[in-house]
């Protein structure tokens, strides 16, 4: 099965502007629920309809290519800690034993000659539990980097494999700890999606 990007526009967008499929393709990403599948193949992120930061980037920045865009990606340092979510007592042991270091993935988009911000990590439902979510968005601004800011910021042409490199470099029991925290993260988020419908 291959990634009909045509098809996925045509679905999401059918006979709106041209102004209005760029709100609306992103409004969709960002609301394929936040977790951890894996992959960040954007196909995969279709099939499961859900993704980390790096899956639902791939996925809306191809969209936006086949729109015509021109696209730079960019990955930033940050640490989970330092989000303003009211995580549960297991996810807070995780964060309260180690710094969860990670590179997040977002991009840019030209449009009107002018670069612009393009953050679609946490889907809308998430605001409730804290999240920084990027919602009424008017498709010519930039929009808020989803993570606290602060790390190394830095351009890439090859994001995923960059994101690979700076994961690699981190220490073995940060490695172990984020791998742990992603888990629980997605766990805890499925469980809230289910009982509240977040």
């Amino acid at each position: 099965m291959n990634l009909n990007l045509h098809q996925i526009i045509k679905e999401w967008t059918d006979n709106q502007s041209f102004d209005d499929k760029i709100i609306t393709l992103f409004n969709k990403v960002r609301d394929i629920p936040y977790g951890d599948i894996g992959s960040r193949n954007p196909l995969d992120v279709i099939k499961n309809n859900k993704g980390t930061c790096s899956g639902k980037h791939e996925l809306l920045k191809a969209i936006y290519k086949e729109l015509g865009f021109e696209v730079k990606d960019f990955i930033i340092i940050h640490k989970f800690n330092d989000l303003p979510v009211r995580f549960p007592e297991n996810i807070r042991a995780i964060l309260d034993k180690n710094q969860i270091v990670d590179p997040h993935n977002f991009f840019k988009i030209k449009r009107n000659d002018n670069w612009f911000v393009v953050d679609v990590t946490w889907d809308s439902n998430l605001e409730k539990l804290g999240f920084p979510v990027n919602k009424n968005w008017d498709g010519v601004s930039d929009m808020n980097i989803s993570v606290a800011l602060g790390g190394e910021i830095y351009e890439t042409v090859k994001p995923l494999e960059l994101k690979r490199d700076l994961i690699a470099k981190l220490p073995t029991e940060v490695q172990k700890d984020r791998t742990l925290f992603l888990k629980e993260l997605t766990k805890w988020l499925d469980f809230e999606r289910t009982k509240a419908e977040v």
